[in-house]
């Protein structure tokens, strides 16, 4: 198979003989390590819901989830929008974990903890990740083309 922008392209959409090889797998790369931490992070996170019985917090996943693959098609309020969700998921558990411990259980406190933690994971590294921004560029320029 040809492609205008790349010599050949394998059936499996591996890059196999221009310079920008390693590039464009290390942004794929980057991007597969933000979708892993944001499924890790829809798990617990629909987990605790269904221990909790909290049946509005769906609302919110839903949400999350069709901001992400706003996130995935490159767009920049998307991100910004996905990094304040988290950030503010972060204050909030924290907070929760503080003022109801004697009232939760060990379960929600680890379980809140942990994702406390990943949902401060995936905006630093949206934020700081070389690649993972390359290739929101890309998808950017391919999105305006």
């Amino acid at each position: 198979m040809y492609n205008r922008r790349f010599s050949i392209i394998s059936p499996l959409n591996i890059i196999i003989t221009k310079p920008m090889q390693r590039t464009d797998i290390t942004a794929l790369k980057a991007r597969n390590i933000l979708l892993t931490m944001f499924l890790l992070l829809c798990i617990l996170d629909i987990t605790l819901v269904m221990v909790a019985r909290d049946k509005w917090a769906i609302g919110r996943i839903l949400l999350t989830i069709i901001v992400m693959y706003f996130v995935l098609q490159g767009h920049k309020w998307a991100k910004y929008l996905l990094m304040g969700i988290c950030s503010l998921v972060v204050v909030i558990l924290i907070a929760m974990i503080f003022a109801l411990s004697s009232k939760l259980s060990t379960f929600l406190i680890v379980g809140s903890s942990l994702m406390a933690v990943l949902s401060a994971i995936i905006p630093i590294y949206m934020a700081s990740n070389k690649d993972l921004n390359r290739y929101f560029s890309g998808k950017r320029q391919n999105y305006s083309q």
